[in-house]
This record gives C-alpha cells, sequence and structure tokens, in this order.
C-alpha cells in the first residue's frame, strides 16, 4: 500500500493540455469554484459547473448523473460544506457528514468513470496537525490530532487524502490532493458568524465605516498567526498542478508569509480607512496560534508562488463589497 504522506516513487510528469479539454468544477458556482473556472476557461478548457442545486452530491446517484452528464476528461471537486470558526461551532455535525459523503461518493464514481484522466480534490490546512511548531509541510499530515476549532472540517479534508490514495492504489484512479490555506476575496461570503476571518472582518470594518459606528469588535487576541491567498492566486495554482502534478503525495498551495490577525486587523483599518477604536474580544476562541503553510516544494515542482500583495488584494475585495452594499441599498 502507499503511504498516506510523502514518498521516494518516481513518477513520470504528464503535461494536460487543457486546450478543448472537458472539464467539470463541483463547486464551481462558489467563491474558490468560481476563480477555477475562469482559470480553466481562460486556458481554453470546456468547463461545466456541476452546481449543488442542480447535484445534490451527498447521494452517489447524484454524483453519477453529473458525470454521465458532463462527461469530463478532468475533474476539479472543490464542493465543501464549509464555514469558519463560528460556522463550525454551529454546525459540526452537518460539515462531518456532507464532507466525508461527498468526497467519498466523488472518488467511488470517479474511480468508476473510464473516460476520466484526472481528479483534483481540493483540500484544506485545516487537515494538518492543531499543534505544529514551525510551518506545516506535507508530510506532517498525520503526525498529530486535529485542532478542535476544525474537527468536523478538518477530519474530512485528512479523508479525502486517505480516499485519494487507496482509489490510486486499488483502482489506478490519477488523483491528486492539494491543500489550500486561507482563502480571501471578491465574491467571498462576508458574514461575521460564519465566514472566516477575512471576510468576516471586511464585513465589519465595511459596514462600521458606512453607519459611522465608532467601535469594531474582533475575536480573539489577535496573537494568531495565518497566512492569506487571493482566491485567483489559489485557481492559477490549481491549473497549474492540474496540468503538470501527479505524485501521489500532498501539494500545499498558499503564501509562506507568516501574519498576525492583529496585522490583518491593522491593514483593514487602512484600507477602509476605520477611525474608530478595535474591541478585542478575548472570550472568542483564536483558534490554533499557528497555521502557515511551507510553501517549498510547489515551488519546486511547478515554479508557482502566488502574486497578489495581501494589501492589494483587501483593497481590491473592499472595492467590491463596497459595490455589493451599494447595489443592495439601491434595490432596496
Amino acid at each position: 500500500m502507499l503511504p498516506l504522506v510523502e514518498t521516494d516513487y518516481k513518477w513520470e510528469k504528464k503535461i494536460v493540455e487543457l486546450k478543448n479539454k472537458r472539464v467539470t468544477v463541483t463547486g464551481g458556482a462558489g467563491f474558490l469554484g468560481s476563480y477555477i473556472v475562469e482559470a480553466f476557461q481562460e486556458a481554453g478548457a470546456i468547463v461545466h459547473v456541476a452546481r449543488s442545486k442542480d447535484f445534490n452530491l451527498v447521494d452517489i446517484g447524484n454524483v453519477r448523473k453529473m458525470l454521465k452528464k458532463t462527461k469530463p476528461e478532468v475533474l476539479i471537486h472543490a464542493a465543501a460544506n464549509v464555514g469558519g470558526i463560528g460556522y463550525n461551532r454551529l454546525y459540526p455535525a452537518d460539515i462531518f457528514f456532507d464532507n466525508v459523503m461527498i468526497t467519498g461518493n466523488v472518488l467511488k464514481v470517479a474511480a468508476e468513470t473510464t473516460s476520466l484522466e484526472k481528479l483534483v480534490i481540493v483540500g484544506s490546512s485545516c487537515a494538518y496537525p492543531g499543534e505544529v511548531t514551525g510551518r506545516l509541510q506535507e508530510h506532517q499530515l498525520l503526525e498529530g490530532a486535529l485542532h478542535p476549532s476544525v474537527e468536523c472540517y478538518g477530519f474530512s479534508k485528512r479523508a479525502a487524502v486517505i480516499g485519494s490514495k487507496t482509489y490510486r492504489e486499488q483502482y489506478n484512479l490519477n488523483s491528486i490532493v492539494l491543500m489550500i490555506t486561507n482563502l480571501y476575496g471578491p465574491r467571498d461570503k462576508m458574514d461575521p458568524t460564519e465566514s472566516h476571518v477575512v471576510a468576516a472582518l471586511i464585513d465589519k470594518f465595511v459596514r462600521a465605516v458606512r453607519s459611522g459606528e465608532d467601535t469594531v469588535t474582533v475575536w480573539g487576541t489577535g496573537k494568531a498567526v495565518r497566512e492569506f491567498l487571493y482566491a485567483g492566486d489559489c485557481a492559477d495554482a490549481i491549473r497549474l498542478a492540474t496540468q503538470s502534478y501527479d505524485k501521489p503525495d500532498l501539494l500545499n498551495i498558499g503564501t509562506g508569509i507568516d501574519t498576525s490577525i492583529k496585522q490583518l486587523v491593522e491593514l483593514l483599518v487602512e484600507v477602509t480607512q476605520f477611525k474608530g477604536e478595535i474591541v478585542w474580544d478575548r472570550s472568542k476562541p483564536d483558534g490554533a496560534m499557528l497555521k502557515v503553510l511551507d510553501v517549498s516544494k510547489i515551488k519546486e515542482e511547478l515554479n508557482w508562488e502566488s502574486t497578489t500583495a495581501l494589501r492589494d488584494g483587501l483593497a481590491k475585495s473592499v472595492e467590491w463589497y463596497h459595490t455589493v452594499l451599494d447595489s443592495e441599498q439601491t434595490t432596496a
């Protein structure tokens, strides 16, 4: 059986030509999915978006219908039931069940589909141990317990890694798993209780500026350290890995740049021009105190690194959100 973490096996690199390639993207109408769709369309692929309203992937029959209808040569699995720490606390059972079932169904049906050339599974840094010193390297996936704040989601992403390796071994399924860090950008779900940290904070700061509020409350102490990757950059990396990466080992996609929550807040104060006071709600969790990916492998394998600076990406996101709120006011 192939090891569940990095191997020493030698694999022949095969370049996937995307021009006129039939590509199906689960979750393609979602936040990251919409950027993936654009990246593959720009590369000349014929992209089909699998929407949850058309195919509830928790039901394996719907997964079979999706692949029968779209006939993909490449399947990008980006669908997930996912949110921030607040969302995880509200719906842990739903998150666990939906994600384990969806990914299991996708793997099983992908292995049955002889016309499918490649399956790309979008993973998450939440699958890594919660208490690791230093940047998270691919071989460390199973070297510790998940952080309690993301356990329900992180376990499902560990299961995806194990599933990908076992289906490769038993059914020769060409499947890879890409471990994604914290994303942000225009089109994200802006919700202070259910979104990931950047979107939740953008919502708070933009609304505070627009309504003239003099305080913004932020969860935790501000000491937790993360990295933040612009969604468009992430989609570009996924496109490149689809074309050029076939190894069974994990591949991290991130910036490798440490940013504390306090530093993120300071950038948002600057970008939104908020003039009030920041109140740190220390009764709320920080999550893991350090979660930053080691990205040396993707630089070595694909010669890729992110190109959007955090301040620039935040500025684009804030500008987009003002446009969304202006539109809502106009139609109200």
